[in-house]
C-alpha cells in the first residue's frame, strides 16, 4: 500500500495544481500522483485534454499517474448523461495511456434532484458500453456530502444494478465523516469492490491537515488492511488555509508512511 498525492493537495496554492504536484510532491518522496482539477473534471476539459504533453511532464517528474478525476456520473437529463459518458470513456483512454489504474468521481447532481441516482446508473452503463470489454481501468464512485452518491445505500443500489467487476467504490473518509457514515462499516460492506480510498482528516465537516483532525486514520488503514484492500491511499487536502498546503502535504507523507510502516 502506497500513498498517492492528488493534485487537489495544491489547489488554491498554485494556479496549475497538476504542475505544482509534479514539481513539489516528488521532492517530498511521493512516487504516485492523481490528476484532479480543471484539466480533467468537465466534459469540455476531458475531451480537450493534451495527453502527449501531460505524459511527457509526468515522465519528466519521475512520478507515475495512478488515477484521474473525470466529470461526475449522471447528469441533468439524457443528453447530459450521454455527454458525460463520452467524456468519461475518453478518460479511460487517457488513463490507459498514462498507465493509471482507475477513475474516481462522484455524482453530477445533488441527492435532492429527482431521478439523479437512476441517471448515475445509466451513465455508468453507457461508459461500460463505450470502452473495450478487456479494459482493466477501474471505474469507482465516491461519496460527496449532499451528493446523489453519499450514503452506503446509494452505492449498493449502483452495484446491485451493475454487477460488472470493473465498477466499484471509493471510500472518501472526509465526506463520509461529514455525512455521518460509519466508514469502517462501509469498508467491510464494499470490501470486494473497493478500488480506491481518498484519505482526508476532518474537524466536523471541515477538512484539515492529516493528523490534525478527529478521524481515527490508523483504525481506518488497519481495517483496509484487514479486508485485503489491494489498492493505495490517495491523499486529498481541501483545507481552508491553502497557503499551508505544501507543509500539510509534506506532513501527511511522513505521518501516513509511519502508519504504513514504510522505511524512508
Amino acid at each position: 500500500m502506497d500513498i498517492i498525492c492528488a493534485s487537489i493537495c495544491y489547489r488554491g496554492y498554485a494556479e496549475d495544481e497538476v504542475a505544482a504536484t509534479l514539481a513539489y510532491a516528488p521532492k517530498i518522496g511521493y512516487r504516485l500522483m492523481e490528476i484532479h482539477g480543471p484539466l480533467i473534471w468537465s466534459v469540455d476539459a476531458a475531451l480537450a485534454f493534451e495527453l502527449d504533453s501531460m505524459k511527457a511532464s509526468i515522465e519528466k517528474s519521475g512520478m507515475k499517474c495512478a488515477g484521474l478525476y473525470p466529470p461526475g456520473w449522471g447528469g441533468q437529463d439524457n443528453a447530459d448523461v450521454d455527454a458525460r459518458a463520452g467524456a468519461i470513456a475518453r478518460c479511460v483512454e487517457i488513463a490507459e495511456a498514462l498507465g493509471a489504474t482507475h477513475l474516481t468521481t462522484s455524482g453530477a447532481q445533488r441527492r435532492t434532484e429527482p431521478g439523479a441516482l437512476d441517471r448515475v446508473i445509466a451513465c455508468v452503463r453507457e461508459v461500460l458500453q463505450r470502452i473495450p470489454s478487456e479494459s482493466q481501468i477501474r471505474l469507482t464512485l465516491e461519496p460527496h456530502h449532499g451528493n446523489v452518491l453519499e450514503h452506503p445505500s446509494d452505492f449498493q443500489a449502483v452495484l446491485d444494478a451493475i454487477p460488472d467487476a470493473r465498477v466499484g467504490v471509493c471510500i472518501d473518509t472526509g465526506h463520509f465523516h461529514s455525512s455521518g457514515v460509519d466508514t469502517l462499516a462501509a469498508i467491510h460492506q464494499f470490501a470486494s469492490r473497493l478500488y480506491a480510498v481518498h484519505l482526508k482528516d476532518h474537524l466536523g465537516a471541515v477538512s484539515v491537515g492529516i493528523g490534525r483532525g478527529e478521524l481515527n486514520l490508523k483504525q481506518i488503514i488497519e481495517t483496509l488492511q484487514a479486508v485485503g484492500y489491494p489498492g493505495n491511499l490517495t491523499l486529498e487536502l481541501e483545507v481552508e488555509d491553502a497557503e499551508n498546503l505544501p507543509r500539510y502535504t509534506e506532513e501527511a507523507y511522513f505521518y501516513l508512511s509511519g502508519m504504513l510502516g514504510a522505511r524512508l
